[in-house]
């Protein structure tokens, strides 16, 4: 099996050098893991954490600044897309609405209309003229109802 880097496998010689000399060299100084402790590590991180800290507080304050004021724009928008959607909704129900009432009210306008003329129908039977002229008054009675109505 292959040993890691730091496993206390000592790499072969590079070309031209002895063994003795390389292993020389190598002791004269010390190593990073012998000189720098976990603790060391710890500190370091902690102390660049504090440094950063007040950066890092006003990047992220920044940054959810930002974001909030776009949020409250995009809510704007909608909110005056919704009302106009709305508006645009109620105006049509009430033209709706008229054009029912306006068809109620003449529903109601020719079944009065014809409930009168039948009843002066029969009582004109004998007078021909009178039925002309009930004819020619619920034409124009039916006219005035389409028109005014």
């Amino acid at each position: 099996p292959r040993a890691h880097v730091g496993e206390g496998v000592v790499p072969p010689p590079a070309r031209g050098v002895r063994r003795g000399h390389a292993m020389a060299s190598s002791s004269l100084l010390p190593r990073a893991k012998d000189i720098i402790t976990d603790e060391d590590v710890k500190s370091w991180v902690a102390a660049g954490l504090q440094a950063a800290m007040p950066e890092l507080m006003r990047e992220s304050r920044d940054a959810l600044l930002f974001a909030m004021q776009e949020h409250k724009k995009v809510l704007a928008e909608q909110t005056v897309l919704m009302r106009t959607t709305m508006e645009t909704q109620s105006a049509q129900m009430i033209r709706t609405l008229e054009a029912q009432g306006r068809t109620v009210s003449r529903l109601i306008a020719f079944g009065g209309l014809c409930g009168v003329c039948s009843f002066l129908w029969r009582d004109l039977a004998e007078y021909r003229w009178a039925r002309h002229a009930l004819v020619t008054g619920y034409g124009l009675g039916v006219m005035g109802i389409i028109l005014l109505i």
